[in-house]
């Protein structure tokens, strides 16, 4: 029998990144499977799991990899340079791991992660609708709809915002609840030009009780109050809510640009320009601009998103919950690099030529999936742009999750 606890000490950061960095190249050859599935092939999900790249935020305890995030960047954004579905799955997953390692209590966590925290879990912070009610022992969902929840076809249990009401239905503050797949109704609505393989479905629930200890309030979340006073002597759980969520959703973006960076230049020796006198694409100088501009764009991004992460990592290692500034700021960097990541994408494609919009032509798939980050309400750029805008000039800020 193998010791779980020696499994563990052996993996180390630098077997999960070489283990991501070895599956780029079968993630491109199901990339047009994945787009057909219009989610992520099982064979996939086996090779991740077997990796061990689904447990990269999960406690020791339970068997995970307790990573911090500079090194969660770094090996999803490689996943992400061979597909970008994959990899938002891979990001959403494990971060929806995280959530729940953080607001949710031991009794909680034993049940999730037993058998070596092999369940999944995605998450939707905000439903579209939600007609909720407190009952004596927890809360009645009457019925609720939640969009956009990554990874759905994959996961085991759905960590679901919900409106927090008293026994009076007045509102309190935003909650969610962990509910088993059992539990929800999964639709098969995820018909997409961009990231076709992420399954991010709509979901419903229709009268279910919930129990008290399988909700938790986003709200106390977002100030640092987390349930899980078992894991508050380790660093990772002690990490601020907001800046974790938006941060993780730069991976993907950070792997795409990369990707598209060397597949035009692995092109660039071959290629002229035509119907100009350039017969070299690389000698000219319109190319010399466009792609460097590119690569200041990607570099830019990665210094931004490093940046979050570091400090994401210092403020939790210090013991203190990240202050006010600081995650406005991580707000802000954080969707400013997502747009600087579409951009370089873009500046890529333009350079390509003609033979770029094929849909055979790896980067015409990689320009659609960078269009789906910006996208995400999270890491909106304008709303990031507008919110440390507001905080630079002494306003309000324009939303309750920073």
């Amino acid at each position: 029998m193998v010791n779980k606890q020696m499994v563990i000490e052996s993996t180390t950061f630098e077997d999960l990144l070489g283990k991501a960095e070895a599956m780029i190249p079968n993630l491109r050859e199901r990339i047009n499977e994945v787009e057909s599935l219009r989610s992520i092939p099982q064979s996939t999900i086996t090779e991740l799991t077997e990796a061990g790249l689904l447990k990269l935020l999960t406690p020791e305890k339970y068997g995970g990899y307790q990573l911090n995030f500079r090194q969660y960047l770094d090996i999803v954004s490689q996943i992400g340079k061979g597909c970008g579905s994959t990899a938002w799955v891979v990001a959403l997953i494990n971060v929806a791991k995280w959530v729940v390692s953080v607001n949710f209590t031991e009794e909680v966590h034993d049940v999730v992660f037993k058998d070596d925290a092999i369940a999944n879990v995605c998450g939707v912070f905000e439903p579209r609708k939600c007609d909720v009610e407190k009952v004596e022992g927890g809360y009645l969902i009457k019925e609720g709809m939640w969009g956009f929840a990554s990874g759905s076809n994959h996961s085991d249990y759905f960590f679901l915002g919900f409106p927090q009401v008293n026994e009076n239905g007045e509102v309190e503050g935003l909650g969610a609840a962990l509910i088993p797949r059992k539990d929800v109704n999964i639709l098969d609505d995820w018909h997409t030009m961009s990231m076709r393989g992420t399954g991010s479905n709509s979901l419903t629930v229709k009268n279910l009780f919930v129990p008290e200890k399988w909700t938790t309030s986003i709200s106390k979340a977002v100030v640092g109050e987390y349930p899980s006073v078992h894991l508050q002597d380790q660093a990772l759980y002690k990490s601020a809510f907001v800046p974790v969520a938006a941060l993780v959703l730069l991976a993907p973006g950070i792997g795409l640009s990369a990707a598209a960076k060397e597949i035009f230049l692995e092109k660039l020796p071959n290629r002229r320009i035509q119907y100009t006198f350039h017969n070299k694409q690389a000698e000219a100088a319109i190319t010399h601009l466009q792609l460097a501009e590119a690569v200041m764009k990607m570099e830019t991004a990665s210094l931004l998103a490093y940046r979050c992460a570091d400090e994401i990592d210092k403020w939790a290692a210090s013991g203190e919950y990240m202050d006010f500034n600081g995650r406005v700021q991580a707000r802000v960097d954080c969707s400013y690099a997502n747009r600087l990541n579409c951009e370089a994408v873009d500046l890529i494609f333009s350079l390509a030529g003609g033979s770029a919009i094929s849909e055979s032509n790896l980067l015409s798939k990689i320009m659609k999936d960078s269009k789906t980050p910006p996208q995400h309400g999270l890491i909106v750029p304008t709303t990031g742009l507008e919110l440390f805008g507001r905080i630079l000039t002494e306003q309000e800020p324009n939303t309750h999750l920073i």
